[in-house]
């Protein structure tokens, strides 16, 4: 029997006999009625904040990968999800009531036009430095080609003449490296390593002009100034280009965090949780008067409306209270737990409809997960195949230059002077390491140690070949007590200690390295620790930008159910901790079969 059904039969009862109890029982009827209501207008306007605040996070995420990858889909994703984003706060501003909460919706709004502006800029510069990097790059190529082809030959015995064109060819080298370690990292040394050598080149070219003598050495020294201006030219729009890219993407952030974090989180859910409890509180006190009324009422029904007003009280506190511990649950990240109301009362709908959000929102984040599993899996497809167009292309064209340095030592070495032979072992020297480090970036884009031997074995074997190259001291611990892992959870720890190793290697500065990988506590456990220059572990929550290696690994164990533990003294090391539980390998296995 629903709740307005009981008041209606207790006023046929009792209406005629005590007054009072009529209009005690229609003030707590259209107090239920309202609260219900209201309630039901915050639940809508506390899912539709949570979407937004989940759609600005994808947008921020989608424009990420777009200035990281340059995919078009995250462009789209982008766009879309700022879609979502409007349409939501055009439903939101339909709920709102109170001048504060269309205050936050016009906030929301200015903050909606300024992320799509700002990210579609963001968009197009990034597609024009895609553009203004390709014509350097075609620059460059051509100006290197016309020094090496055609004035270099010129004074074959000039000494001073070589030296001058030398002199452009590493300056020319210094503004290509300049502008792309720039893009890469904008840092100050950089930009300045590009003035330099463009003053470099500058000088170069006004001495070689001095010296020219023939009319195709003074027509070299013309086209050499045209290919420079132009390469100069985009250089320095590509570095302006990499600043303004910079600016624009620290004022997306800001807008997204105002608008996330300050307006949704930080004003519209407090609010939003203080007007349930009014709402709550309002619906008690209506309960209460009601009960008082009853109370009051004639001594001959006194008795009956107190015991039924009372164990209606009972009932409302115990659901209201339910909807409450349920709200409460839902804050702190329960989603599993649904609300015990059955019935077809207005709790009972509302419990169904509390419940129903719940789910949605679970199934969000389930998919939220395997969305980052997904990209995680075409992470590793995008090395696998990186690493494959690498040993196919690059590699071999070095290894086919190589052959042909030592044809050409063995031919004319004889012949050259000391100066020349030397710059030729140079060469040969530097295209020797150049196969080298192609070959061990291969073998870290596309690891097959697992696959062939098992996670124990090719953990063991990677850490000892990394150890070995770089002189550490190592000690390597595991066991598993023979755990049957899914291939793709194997994979995914490889890589996490992949990434903690590649850290060390990078940054620690240390002669020792342990690694250990054991089964302990129901759980596998996964520890990388050297004993380095270590670094402040509270710069990854606050700049996860600039440590996107160390998040990766966060993401990575979380994406398989693990914790991801990093701990860092200044001059004491690092530590890396993936404890992942043994119920979710057993759990991932069984589904893998």
């Amino acid at each position: 029997m629903s709740l307005r059904t009981r008041l209606i039969v207790f006023v046929l009862l009792f209406g005629s006999a005590v007054l009072t109890n009529i209009f005690a029982l229609v003030y707590l009827a259209r107090s239920i009625s309202n609260s219900l209501d209201a309630i039901e207008n915050i639940r809508q306007r506390q899912l539709v904040a949570v979407q937004m605040n989940a759609h600005l996070r994808d947008a921020e995420a989608a424009l990420y990968r777009y200035q990281i990858n340059g995919e078009t889909g995250f462009k789209s994703q982008f766009i879309e999800q700022l879609n979502n984003f409007s349409n939501d706060l055009v439903q939101y501003r339909s709920l709102a009531i109170g001048p504060d909460e269309l205050q936050w919706a016009s906030t929301l709004e200015v903050a909606y036009q300024q992320a799509l502006t700002t990210g579609s800029d963001l968009i197009k510069l990034r597609d024009n430095q895609t553009s203004r990097l390709d014509e350097f790059l075609g620059a460059q190529s051509q100006l290197s080609a016309f020094l090496s082809n055609d004035v270099m030959p010129g004074r074959t015995d000039d000494v001073e003449y070589q030296a001058i064109v030398s002199a452009m060819q590493d300056s020319s080298r210094a503004m290509l490296s300049a502008v792309t370690g720039y893009l890469a990292s904008p840092e100050e040394n950089k930009r300045v390593q590009f003035t330099d050598a463009v003053v470099a080149f500058q000088q170069a070219a006004d001495n070689f002009r001095s010296i020219a003598q023939s009319e195709d050495e003074k027509r070299w020294a013309e086209e050499t100034l045209a290919i420079f201006d132009q390469l100069k030219s985009l250089g320095t729009q590509l570095i302006s280009g990499r600043d303004l890219q910079q600016s624009l993407y620290a004022n997306f952030i800001s807008i997204i965090f105002n608008a996330g974090q300050q307006t949704i989180v930080g004003k519209i859910e407090p609010h939003e949780t203080e007007k349930f409890t009014q709402e709550q509180q309002a619906l008690l006190n209506a309960v209460n008067t009601a009960s008082v009324a009853s109370i009051l009422a004639a001594a001959l029904i006194s008795g009956f409306a107190i015991l039924f007003m009372t164990q209606l009280s009972r009932q409302i506190n115990t659901r209201a209270t339910a909807l409450l511990d349920g709200a409460e649950r839902v804050t702190h990240g329960n989603l599993e737990e649904p609300v015990e109301i059955t019935g077809e009362d207005e709790f009972g709908k509302l419990a169904s409809s509390f419940n129903t959000m719940m789910l949605e929102l679970a199934n969000r984040e389930d998919r939220l997960r395997a969305m980052i599993g997904k990209m995680a899996h075409i992470q590793d497809e995008e090395r696998r195949l990186i690493g494959l167009d690498l040993h196919d292309g690059l590699t071999q064209l070095i290894i086919s230059a190589n052959m042909h340095l030592n044809t050409l030592n063995s031919q004319i070495g004889s012949r050259l002077n000391a100066q020349t032979l030397q710059a030729l072992d140079v060469s040969r020297t530097l295209v020797k390491q150049s196969i080298d480090e192609a070959r061990r970036v291969i073998s870290e884009l596309r690891p097959t140690m697992v696959e062939d031997l098992g996670l124990e074995r090719g953990l063991r074997q990677y850490v000892t070949e990394v150890c070995e190259e770089q002189n550490w001291e190592s000690e390597i611990i595991t066991d598993t007590h023979g755990l049957q892992i899914e291939h793709s959870m194997e994979a995914s720890i490889f890589r996490i200690a992949q990434e903690a190793l590649t850290n060390v290697r990078k940054h620690a500065r240390t002669q020792r390295v342990r690694v250990e990988l054991s089964a302990e506590d129901q759980s596998l456990v996964l520890r990388v620790q050297d004993w380095g220059q270590g670094f402040d572990a509270l710069l990854i929550q606050k700049d996860e930008a600039e440590h996107l290696g160390l998040v990766s690994m966060q993401e990575r164990a979380q994406m398989i159910n693990g914790v991801c533990k990093i701990e860092s003294e200044l001059g004491k090391g690092t530590s890396v901790e993936v404890r992942i539980p043994l119920a979710s390998l057993a759990k991932r296995s069984e589904d893998g079969k």
